[in-house]
């Protein structure tokens, strides 16, 4: 496997796995019907589906450059998780264990973006 193909499948799986996490706080937010809640569910989701493939809603942007955006959402799921747990929504758990899951998925991730491209 070249280091490219590590790229497409790191991108793969760490979008399933973003896509799972953003779900989790879809379903923190069915328990109150919060609009921001919901909103803010479901927007790394569909954020992450631009990343996907080379498509139209891709913007024409490389694999490298999604990989490294792909990081940026996962950061950025961390404030939600944090405001699911601040609402009550999430259990008193979560957020520790939303940081470990974060902390290895960023560190598998970033050891992909750092390996050179031939």
């Amino acid at each position: 496997m070249d280091v490219s193909d590590r790229y497409v499948l790191s991108l793969a799986y760490g979008l399933v796995i973003l896509c799972f996490m953003a779900g989790t706080l879809w379903g923190f937010a069915a328990h109150r019907s919060d609009a921001f809640g919901y909103g803010a569910s479901v927007i790394p989701a569909i954020l992450a589906f631009g990343l996907l493939t080379d498509h139209v809603l891709s913007l024409g942007l490389g694999t490298v450059t999604r990989h490294w955006l792909l990081i940026a959402l996962f950061v950025g799921l961390l404030p939600l998780d944090h405001w699911m747990q601040k609402q009550h929504l999430a259990p008193p758990w979560w957020l520790s264990l939303r940081l470990s899951i974060t902390a290895v998925v960023l560190a598998c991730l970033i050891f992909v973006g750092l390996q050179p491209i031939p």
